[in-house]
């Protein structure tokens, strides 16, 4: 009886895994190749073990290491244990920026930007426009200005003024009447 293959996720099947086998003809003595993560985990961890060994203080204790300890076994216990994790699915590179950048930020953010902290004062710099639904049934005070025609679902009395038209609700008349208005011209709907 064959065994079968369980897939879950297909994303598994179609990453590729890079990994580097043989240099010219020389074969690396690593069973599997090495990942080209790995390698520029490696890398990265080799530079900044010679920027820590330059920096004031901690380039004491960089170098009381000796240079095999320095430059080859810590670089490639960062590369190993790089291309081994994988903290909540993701690649060790990518999960400690993640956990950089959620450290560094501010605690409290809404629609991308900083909230204040409890106590502190907001500061509002906007407007809120707020309009009634044009298919309800009731009639609500407010102002237009054109150009514009403006439609009543409910039964409406117009009357002219000098800077437009003023539209209070009536018993006469029916609903669907429409008001149009030109530039500069104001509807005023009173209740």
């Amino acid at each position: 009886m064959a065994e079968r293959l369980i897939i879950r996720s297909y994303r598994r099947v179609f990453r590729v895994d890079r990994r580097i086998y043989r240099v010219d003809r020389w074969v690396l003595p690593v069973p599997g190749g090495v990942p080209l993560r790995g390698l520029g985990y490696f890398v990265a961890a080799l530079g900044l073990v010679l920027l820590a060994a330059r920096l004031p203080v901690v380039g004491v204790f960089v170098g009381e290491l000796s240079p095999p300890l320095r430059y080859v076994v810590v670089p490639l216990a960062v590369a190993v244990l790089g291309t081994q994790a994988a903290p909540d699915g993701r690649v060790a590179h990518r999960f400690a920026w993640d956990w950089l950048r959620l450290r560094l930020r501010s605690r409290r953010r809404s629609a991308g930007r900083t909230m204040p902290l409890e106590g502190e004062p907001v500061a509002w710099h906007g407007d809120v426009a707020v309009r009634w639904d044009g298919h309800g049934s009731e009639l609500h005070a407010g102002r237009v200005r054109g150009p514009a025609r403006v439609t009543f679902a409910v039964p409406v009395r117009v009357t002219q003024r000098r800077s437009g038209v003023m539209v209070r609700p009536s018993r006469e008349g029916r609903a669907g009447d429409a008001v149009v208005v030109g530039a500069g011209q104001v509807v005023e709907v009173r209740r």
